[in-house]
């Protein structure tokens, strides 16, 4: 249909010739303020960027800024901790230096065989034109994305250094089997051994970073606690070594079973300080949310105390600690319940009367007789420990309530089920199976069981699951937990 307006062109009209026009310039600062704008975004954004970040702080070259700039951290309690963020990255660098250095082909940079898997994974899982847009675009993303696995591999080896069983999860995203094959052989196998071989450099975590890892990983002490009592040599060093370690758990919630583990291994050694450990395990007990009085075994008291009166005593100086809270004043005490008891001595009048009259040389004999007497050791009796008895100390309960009123008493709970709840507390609310496993065995419970009546109990105030299970982990919602608590105690 022909075009009515006499004003439109008609047909080829419609293409105009601009061959002979000049050229437009585009002036990109006729709007200063929108260029402000975005000049002040890109430099925002190049503050997030990790190469930017760290410039300074890794002493960085521009090939190794411009390397960093790629990655990107999948954040997490552990790599938001500064310190090891920063090992994380050192140790990426040695890989990357490592590849370049001793795993390059043949007249070849190493970062030809990265290229090469690149293309691999473009057509196998793209199809992607070499020339077009999407293979360019694909290509630079593939390649930040196997830069981002070899900082996963980073990261669980200073995680493994650092005593941090929880690892984070380095399964590569493509799962073809040709890739994955190849990008284990050429990559992943190689940086492994890297790793692997090269933990020693890898710096031991500060003061200030010990605290934060304690804190969020409450089992993380044992294996320092291990290493001190593998390398015991005597009682002075291993109690210096015991403090240390509690200093950097000052946070932990089981900062108090630091000190009553440490308590049992010294009781073979020396009983004064294993007594004192003791004291100190019940001054953070006291002061945790529940008192749970934890009792020195059979075997324990065995190697402390030798007699009835030596436990008395020790019961008397515990009862009054748990008053006063006085730690120094118990410390004091505590020597007293070793020193040997005298017996004494009731001397008959007429007995004297009767010496005086002998002669000099039979009075001198007997006076010497009374002497040794006097300085004879009373004979205590020794405790009798039956093979089947805990002795148990009676040890002050300064607040016998508190234990019931930490839940709210609504819910029902039971004593057990309370346990199981306050062990998930201790344990940051995130517990490895094996190791829920080990304390439910410990208790003679079944863990189904005690978990389904658990979440049944309390499925009616929650409406959902209290405790649910995530790949190798049980795991509470903190923000359900805090429901249950009773907010008067």
């Amino acid at each position: 249909m022909e075009n009515s307006n006499p004003n439109l062109p008609r047909g080829n009209d419609f293409i105009i010739d601009v061959s002979d026009m000049p050229e437009i310039q585009i002036n990109y600062e006729e709007n200063p303020t929108s260029n402000n704008i975005s000049t002040l975004y890109n430099q925002e954004y190049d503050e997030w960027k990790i190469g930017k970040k760290y410039l300074k702080k890794l002493s960085l070259n521009e090939d190794q800024c411009k390397l960093l700039d790629h990655l990107s951290f999948n954040d997490n309690v552990f790599n938001e901790i500064d310190y090891c963020r920063i090992q994380i990255l050192r140790q990426l660098l040695r890989v990357v230096d490592f590849l370049d250095r001793e795993c390059k082909p043949v007249n070849r940079a190493y970062s030809s065989v990265i290229d090469e898997l690149t293309e691999i994974i473009i057509v196998l899982e793209f199809n992607y034109r070499k020339d077009s847009l999407n293979y360019k675009y694909t290509f630079e993303l593939i390649q930040s994305e196997i830069l981002n696995h070899l900082l996963k591999l980073c990261e669980n080896n200073v995680r493994d250094v650092y005593s941090i069983k929880r690892k984070i999860s380095t399964d590569f995203k493509y799962t073809n089997p040709t890739i994955s094959e190849k990008f284990y052989k050429k990559i992943v196998s190689k940086v492994e051994v890297f790793l692997e071989s090269n933990r020693h450099q890898i710096l031991d975590a500060d003061y200030r970073t010990n605290i934060i890892l304690n804190e969020n990983n409450t089992n993380r002490w044992k294996d320092k606690f291990d290493l001190i009592v593998s390398d015991y040599s005597n009682a002075i060093s291993f109690e210096r070594e015991v403090e240390r370690l509690a200093e950097v758990n000052i946070k932990n919630p089981s900062l108090d079973t630091i000190y009553f583990d440490a308590s049992k291994f010294i009781s073979t050694h020396d009983k004064i300080v294993s007594l004192k450990l003791y004291l100190r395990y019940l001054e953070k007990d006291l002061n945790s949310n529940r008192f749970d009085r934890k009792h020195l075994t059979k075997t324990i008291q065995k190697n402390l105390f030798s007699t009835k009166d030596q436990i008395e005593e020790f019961e008397k100086i515990v009862n009054e600690f748990v008053i006063t809270r006085d730690l120094q004043s118990a410390f004091q005490k505590l020597t007293n319940i070793y020193l040997p008891k005298r017996k004494r001595i009731v001397i008959d009048r007429s007995v004297i009367d009767r010496v005086q009259r002998l002669d000099s040389e039979t009075s001198q004999k007997l006076g010497d007789l009374l002497a040794d007497d006097e300085t004879q050791e009373e004979d205590m009796p020794a405790v009798e420990f039956e093979d089947n008895l805990n002795i148990e100390l009676n040890v002050l309960n300064p607040s016998k309530e508190s234990k019931i009123f930490k839940y709210l008493q609504n819910l029902g709970l039971s004593e057990v089920q309370m346990d199981v709840l306050d062990f998930f507390e201790r344990n940051s609310f995130s517990i490895l199976q094996s190791e829920l496993g080990d304390y439910m065995r410990s208790k003679q419970l079944f863990i189904g069981a005690t978990l389904e009546a658990l979440n049944d109990t309390l499925y009616e105030t929650l409406d959902d699951l209290l405790i649910e299970e995530e790949d190798e982990y049980f795991t509470i919602n903190q923000e359900y937990f805090k429901k249950l608590l009773n907010n008067d105690q």
